[in-house]
């Protein structure tokens, strides 16, 4: 039952199938955002707007992982978000019917999380009604944006082997 949930969380952000993605998860199920632990989305009616944003912000997904047993999936994809590569592994938990209840979502590399953020940040407030919010998000991460894309381009590679 959990690799047929996980099949369809898969082919679901492979086609941006909201609805598809939506029949995977437990009514009150819970995402936990990648960004911080003071956000999460519980329940259809919050997922419904992330998955939208994901969905129109998310390009060249291509899943690499399924594992684990029947009450606990890793599912780990790569995609591109704007010109940024990002790679995002999932911990999904499931119920007893095989449904999502929880997912807790990890993004990799910095600079693909901080691209994470200045997109999907603004959209979401915007879809929750709060327009002063999704202004200010979108101006407030300008500043992070450039100083990680310059120091991944000119200040780690310092840090590594010769």
């Amino acid at each position: 039952m959990s690799i047929d949930t996980t099949e369809r969380y898969r082919r679901a952000l492979e086609t941006k199938d909201v609805e598809l993605a939506l029949s995977a998860f437990a009514p009150d199920a819970i995402v936990h955002s990648p960004l911080t632990s003071r956000v999460r989305f519980t329940g259809h009616a919050e997922l419904k707007p992330l998955l939208e944003v994901a969905y129109s912000h998310l390009r060249d997904v291509r899943f690499h992982t399924d594992t684990g047993d029947a009450s606990t999936r890793v599912v780990v994809y790569t995609a591109r978000i704007g010109e940024e590569e990002i790679e995002e592994a999932a911990v999904l938990k499931l119920g007893e019917d095989g449904l999502i209840t929880e997912v807790t979502l990890f993004v990799r590399p910095l600079p693909g999380i901080v691209t994470l953020m200045d997109a999907f940040g603004p959209d979401i407030a915007r879809r929750n009604g709060r327009t002063f919010a999704a202004r200010l998000l979108a101006v407030a991460t300008k500043p992070l944006l450039a100083m990680v894309r310059s120091g991944d381009r000119r200040a780690v590679p310092l840090a590594g082997p010769r």
